[in-house]
């Protein structure tokens, strides 16, 4: 490829990555939040934990509604439409008062991304297919730096103006992406001009066991939501506290992704995301077994290292499995797949820290992620494997 073509390339999508870093930081203020929301305005614990699923129920429903649109063009008017939902979430939630307005910024928030993940896979997966896993890598970068930004600005501006503060800040800073959001293009890969139906997705195995391994993730993402930040607080963790240690694990995630995507494309993203996700679970489990704050947080962070090498992969592995006019509703159905999984992981384990502490919450979310895994094992042989680059790429 030459470097004018690159240099195209990357400038076509660079309006893709900074909404996805812009909204990664307005969710994670969410995030980090949630604590302060219980403590001052009453909430329970399982009520935060139904927000959790709340939102994650309402991407599931648009990514798997709206996906297949941008496989048909419609990719630069769906990255416009999920960021004026995230900043009107904002909005939503930083004047919240009693639980249904939480619930309904949550909510909103959740139909975001629904709406502008599987637009924003597709383009990146088919904008260049000799460095997929760079490109998938500076994704997940983007994404993940939004969740290190995001934590250690809502901390800082709860300590400043309270925990209302930080969402109205990130709201103006998605209105400052606005015109960004504008510049973005329609990428020029095959669509789906015959419009394929749902059905065709659901009745590829491969497509299936894709999905299996990547909701095994967010089963640790729904964990995390539900369980972990409350833990940290229940632990004794002030909230610059809980802000700095997001920080701190989601950092070496936006680091090391791009080099991961690399790695997963040259060795293969079947073998990655496996890896990267079984790690996890036993993050996962240990996280239930060792007492103290301090020690959750270094296994958290630990357990960050090895989600940025094989964080890409999974995105990669689902890429793999369709062809070229059936990303963005292949990326939809994991999508929702991944958040249906991580808004039943949330409710459920919330149910259970509840009831039997956080011990149990952890233990049960691993043994789930590793049924998920041995299911998408299987159902993925056959795909997901090394993929050669250029001598160019190899160089970047």
């Amino acid at each position: 490829m030459s470097s004018a073509k690159k240099l195209e390339t990357e400038t076509s999508l660079l309006p893709y990555y900074l909404i996805v870093f812009g909204m990664a930081a307005g969710l994670a203020s969410v995030v980090t939040l949630l604590a302060e929301f219980r403590n001052n305005l009453g909430f329970s614990d399982f009520a935060i934990g139904a927000s959790v699923a709340g939102g994650l129920g309402a991407g599931f429903v648009a990514a798997l509604m709206l996906g297949p649109q941008a496989d048909r063009g419609r990719a630069p008017l769906m990255l416009r439409s999920g960021l004026l939902l995230g900043l009107t979430a904002l909005v939503v939630m930083a004047i919240a008062t009693e639980f249904w307005q939480f619930m309904l910024g949550r909510i909103l928030m959740g139909l975001a991304f629904g709406v502008a993940q599987p637009a924003t896979r597709r383009t990146v997966i088919v904008a260049d297919p000799q460095n997929l896993g760079r490109n998938v890598g500076r994704l997940g970068a983007f994404d993940v730096a939004g969740f290190v930004v995001g934590p250690a600005a809502a901390a800082a501006l709860n300590a400043i103006g309270g925990f209302r503060t930080p969402f109205w800040a990130m709201a103006v800073f998605l209105a400052l992406l606005i015109p960004t959001a504008w510049k973005a293009q329609s990428d020029t890969a095959e669509k789906d001009v015959t419009q394929q139906s749902l059905s065709d997705l659901i009745k590829n195995p491969q497509l299936l066991g894709a999905c299996s391994v990547v909701s095994a993730y967010f089963v640790f993402i729904g964990a995390f939501e539900s369980v972990w930040i409350l833990d940290m607080d229940h632990r004794g963790a002030s909230q610059w506290q809980i802000g700095a240690s997001v920080t701190l694990i989601a950092l070496p995630i936006a680091v090391l992704a791009p080099w991961g995507g690399g790695l997963a494309q040259r060795y293969g993203s079947r073998k990655w995301a496996l890896a990267m996700i079984t790690t996890c679970s036993i993050f996962n489990a240990l996280f239930g077994l060792i007492p103290g704050l301090f020690a959750l947080i270094l296994l958290a962070i630990g357990c960050g290292f090895a989600e940025g090498i094989g964080f890409p992969s999974g995105t990669m592995l689902v890429s793999s499995s369709v062809p070229e006019s059936r990303q963005a509703a292949a990326q939809g159905l994991a999508s929702a797949i991944e958040v249906g999984t991580a808004a039943i992981a949330a409710l459920g384990l919330a149910a259970v820290y509840t009831s039997a502490g956080h011990t149990a919450a952890y233990l049960v979310a691993s043994g789930t992620m590793l049924v998920l895994l041995t299911v998408g094992w299987k159902l993925t042989n056959g795909i997901g494997g090394p993929q050669p680059r250029t001598s160019d790429s190899l160089s970047k």
